[in-house]
């Protein structure tokens, strides 16, 4: 088994999004469609009713039923509109960090993303890493590729400051590019295999079955990941039980 196996196991779930009473400019709905539109996401937009609320973003199941409703303006000013610099450069705090409901909804969905569009998994990141800040506790399993990222990258090098200053147990994988091994953190280095090709953020939740969340995905070209994020216990243990097991 390897991470990548996981990922073909996960049995994507069908959604749409649909934009509702729509106030905002194209470029908006574009980006909207450039993120998220793929081949287990459609998103849609309704006609417009007068006497609806305005702006409004909802995630619909395969049957069609309402499973997240978001503001449209919420959503862009969280994700669409956001730089990733602002996370590499840690002008938005961990400890800030907020998902709206629909994207956190759009779990157990695998993505393909690549260039800008990866911001998505870079959010997903953080907000699994703030599940582990607000838990305090527990163990947190991160893949960054080239462990260098971690001192290279401010907002990095300060979330995890955050993280290590609690009781979370941080273990930390990738190409040992580095000066120095990150402090306080559990090392895994690897040159070769699946960990230079694999970024993964994943939180047991301190037992807490509600708490446990985990972005798995890997490289499968330049600067293209597939992947998904989860919250399901099941598929969390799993993962961290393959890490454990294969990485020690």
């Amino acid at each position: 088994m390897t991470l990548a196996d996981i990922i073909d196991r996960v049995d994507s779930r069908q959604h749409t999004l649909t934009v509702i009473n729509r106030e905002e400019y194209d470029p908006v709905l574009r980006l909207l469609e450039k993120v998220f539109d793929s081949e287990n996401v459609d998103v849609r937009e309704s006609g417009f009713e007068p006497a609806g609320p305005a702006n409004i973003l909802q995630l619909q199941d395969e049957d069609g039923l309402a499973v997240a409703t978001s503001s449209l303006d919420e959503v862009r000013d969280r994700l669409l509109m956001v730089n990733s610099d602002m996370y590499i450069t840690g002008t938005t705090p961990l400890d800030e960090v907020e998902t709206s409901r629909v994207v956190a909804n759009l779990d157990d969905t695998t993505f393909t993303v690549s260039g800008k569009s990866k911001f998505l998994l870079i959010h997903i990141s953080r907000h699994v890493e703030r599940l582990a800040l607000d838990t305090g506790a527990g163990v947190l399993h991160s893949g960054f590729q080239e462990l260098s990222r971690i001192h290279d990258e401010r907002g990095t090098a300060r979330a995890y400051r955050q993280l290590t200053d609690t009781d979370v147990e941080v273990h930390v994988y990738g190409i040992p590019d580095y000066d120095s091994p990150p402090e306080e953190m559990h090392v895994h280095a690897a040159r070769d295999g699946e960990i230079p090709k694999s970024w993964f953020v994943v939180h047991d939740g301190d037992g807490d079955d509600e708490r446990k969340a985990a972005l798995v995905c890997v490289e499968t070209g330049p600067n293209e990941y597939e992947g998904f994020w989860t919250f399901r216990p099941d598929v969390v243990d799993e993962v961290l039980a393959y890490l454990e097991r294969t990485y020690g």
